[in-house]
């Protein structure tokens, strides 16, 4: 899929940046990286759909993810070229070569891009509910994360201390909204993460579906 219209393109490049992803400055300019688990490759060719309305980029098995005496899940790794769209998104996410929030992505955060945090850096469970691991950011940059959900799509969320750290935590009243909300854009590799929280009827031992058949991410991937 070809994503024309450039605000579209905007919001998605820079929540798949901002969460998972990263901009590294090339000689002049910057291009993408991302790294993830193998059996999350739709995802993967998700993100790299997007970029290909940009610029060209690669995808391939990632030798170095498990050089450290653990054993891992097998990863993939997504590079672009580089170019200057690119390099206009990384100077408004790297601050001092420290990622930020952007306070212009925020203006853009809808169901998608709230999926998009969701499945690079959410959690879900019965005990735990739906949270965010945003520990990378400053309290005042989930406080904007937090303030922005809410303004945009109604849910609450408090801002969580995990030792020197801060992520957020999704009002137990607000999963069901949650859900509903976020599930068209849920690719579905990370479906798993809905399913320990809202299980859906099954059949055999295979969970049913029917309402995610035909998602707007299912048909680009």
């Amino acid at each position: 899929m070809s994503y024309k219209d450039k605000k579209d393109l905007v919001k998605l490049l820079s929540f798949m940046s901002t969460f998972d992803g990263g901009l590294y400055i090339r000689h002049k300019n910057a291009s993408f990286i991302l790294n993830m688990r193998k059996e999350n490759l739709d995802y993967v060719l998700w993100v790299q759909s997007v970029i290909s309305s940009i610029t060209s980029s690669i995808i391939e098995d990632r030798p170095d993810y498990s050089t450290d005496g653990y054993e891992r899940s097998e990863q993939v790794r997504l590079y672009s070229r580089t170019h200057p769209f690119l390099t206009t998104l990384h100077s408004r996410i790297y601050i001092n070569k420290h990622k930020v929030i952007d306070p212009h992505m925020l203006k853009l955060l809808d169901a998608e891009a709230l999926a998009i945090i969701f499945m690079t850096d959410g959690s879900a469970s019965q005990k735990h509910g739906i949270r965010f691991h945003t520990k990378g950011f400053s309290y005042s940059d989930n406080m904007a994360i937090s303030q922005s959900i809410f303004k945009k799509l109604g849910l609450r969320t408090n801002i969580n201390r995990h030792n020197k750290y801060f992520e957020l935590r999704l009002k137990s009243a607000d999963i069901g909204k949650f859900v509903e909300l976020v599930k068209p854009y849920i690719c579905p590799s990370f479906r798993y993460k809905l399913e320990r929280i809202a299980p859906h009827p099954t059949v055999g031992d295979e969970i049913v579906w029917p309402e995610w058949e035909h998602s707007e991410v299912i048909r680009n991937v």
